[in-house]
């Protein structure tokens, strides 16, 4: 993987963007995908996604066009979500064995493929051997370094050591979610070996889970912690990508972007009321650019080497389908705009297929769709998900129709593809004089312009020499053929042309 970023790498600096000044950001333009693996792919017919089951999957990545596969925890956990660890060093049973991880890693090498690993130390599960014997020691009255592991308190707290009267201890997000005592050195040292361990075994990244909550209300603790994960993870790999979870608002995570963390997930731009579904149903493309030029600048003015990382929805949730109101030309339009933007965008399992599911957690991670006729290639639901699948219409399915969600996903990425100045760059906005069209350019020497109209059935003039773009050079179109824009200038109601200005 690392020959991979290092030739991407020269590409970028070969075209002059000055994009990834810094060794441990990521230089690739390219797009990545996030896996809720328990729902992904089943290889062994138990109904549980599992890694081999990933890997027998890397043929359909690949022709989707990502470069980075972000895998939800696959450690051992008494949870569906795995997001309460028992055991840092291993792989859950349920998804399969270390060797079938590493299979998974050199499989997605050779396709120059990035895996990158949720990485959940705020908290482990309440049945961690540390934390269980941390409570053995304190209802004994015993020394033991691992009380000092989480943060115990005597006298009052917000949940009571079992057996360990008048003891408590700090858990943000539950009884069964112990929060691990981020000052102490020898947790550092800890989360250290683990960040190690699995870079050894091919991990390109991490994916930091809960940011603001490591001290909580403190957001330059909170900051210095993320500087030691990256640190810490780049001292290994100069190329190790660390990608974090700050759901808040735009000045939090510019100031965690102080840091020098690599990307932070762009929440004021996601969900139902973010940016990009408002952009879309509105058709406001040209106010959508002005905001994403203004957050670009922000972002660059604290961290000039990071990457924004933009993305409509996750595993937290609700599916982007029932935001755009099931409407296929609203969700190519969304695509449109947020596979386009600089940055390293990211898509969710299945929202390149339109999947449904909204209210709990288990709606949101329902399975991939492999195929709508036959529900024996796809997973089980998780236990407690109260919706069906609403989608009538899975990979096999969509790969047959040349119009499909699927394969406008396939056809944008891989026109971003050719954009490699898209992972970090000045965004500036072009005045096209129309709202409905999101008009920019991106770039530190070479410059690629964007041009997307979000019109769901109004068409948009492009008069390029007036924009100053006659010379550029069109690298694609999506919704439009490359002949059709070139010869009237205009782009189809969703539609979309990227161009290069030498």
């Amino acid at each position: 993987m690392r020959r991979v970023l290092a030739l991407l790498l020269a590409l970028v600096l070969l075209l002059g963007t000055g994009a990834a000044a810094r060794a441990g950001a990521s230089p690739a333009s390219g797009v990545a995908y996030e896996i809720f693996v328990g729902s992904f792919a089943d290889s062994d017919g138990d109904g549980v996604g599992d890694l081999r089951g990933i890997e027998e999957k890397l043929d359909y990545l690949s022709s989707l066009g990502v470069d980075m596969l972000w895998l939800t925890p696959i450690h051992p956990s008494p949870s569906y979500h795995h997001y309460d660890v028992t055991d840092y060093y291993a792989v859950a049973p349920e998804f399969g064995t270390l060797a079938d991880f590493d299979s998974l890693t050199a499989a997605c090498e050779e396709r120059g493929i990035a895996v990158i690993l949720d990485l959940v130390v705020n908290h482990t599960s309440s049945e961690h051997p540390w934390f269980l014997e941390a409570c053995a020691a304190l209802s004994k009255g015993e020394d033991d370094p691992l009380t000092g592991w989480y943060n115990f308190t005597e006298g009052e707290g917000a949940h009571d050591v079992p057996g360990a009267p008048g003891w408590f201890y700090e858990g943000r997000f539950g009884y069964h979610m112990p929060d691990l005592n981020l000052d102490n050195e020898n947790v550092r040292a800890e989360i250290a070996n683990v960040i190690a361990f699995w870079q050894g075994h091919g991990v390109s990244g991490f994916r930091l889970d809960a940011t603001t909550s490591y001290y909580t209300g403190a957001p330059g603790q909170n900051a210095e912690f993320v500087r030691f994960v990256c640190e810490t993870a780049r001292a290994a790999d100069p190329d190790s990508y660390v990608v974090g979870e700050c759901w808040a608002d735009a000045q939090t995570i510019l100031s965690l972007y102080g840091s020098g963390i690599d990307s932070l997930f762009n929440f004021p731009a996601a969900d139902v009321d973010g940016l990009l579904v408002q952009a879309t149903l509105n058709a406001r493309g040209a106010a959508a650019a002005r905001r994403l030029a203004e957050w670009n600048e922000s972002l660059r003015a604290v961290s000039p080497e990071s990457q924004d990382a933009p993305f409509l929805t996750n595993h937290d949730i609700a599916r982007a389908r029932g935001m755009l109101r099931s409407d296929d030309g609203f969700m190519k339009a969304a695509a449109m705009l947020y596979l386009l933007l600089p940055g390293r965008p990211f898509v969710y399992y299945g929202e390149e297929l339109g999947m449904s599911g909204s209210g709990r957690d288990e709606n949101k991670r329902l399975p991939m769709l492999w195929s709508a006729a036959d529900a024996s290639l796809n997973c089980a639901p998780p236990a407690d998900a109260d919706q069906k699948q609403r989608l009538k219409a899975g990979v096999a399915e969509q790969e047959e129709d040349e119009e499909s969600l699927l394969n406008w996903y396939r056809r944008l990425i891989a026109l971003r593809a050719l954009a490699p100045e898209l992972a970090c760059g000045e965004m500036a906005t072009l005045d096209a004089g129309n709202d409905a069209l999101c008009a920019f350019t991106v770039g530190d020497g070479t410059t690629v312009v964007v041009l997307a109209n979000l019109s769901q059935g109004e068409p948009a003039s492009v008069d390029l020499p007036a924009l100053g773009l006659g010379s550029a050079a069109l690298l694609g179109c999506a919704g439009v053929t490359e002949e059709e824009f070139l010869e009237s200038g205009v782009l189809p109601p969703v539609s979309c042309a990227v161009l290069r200005l030498e």
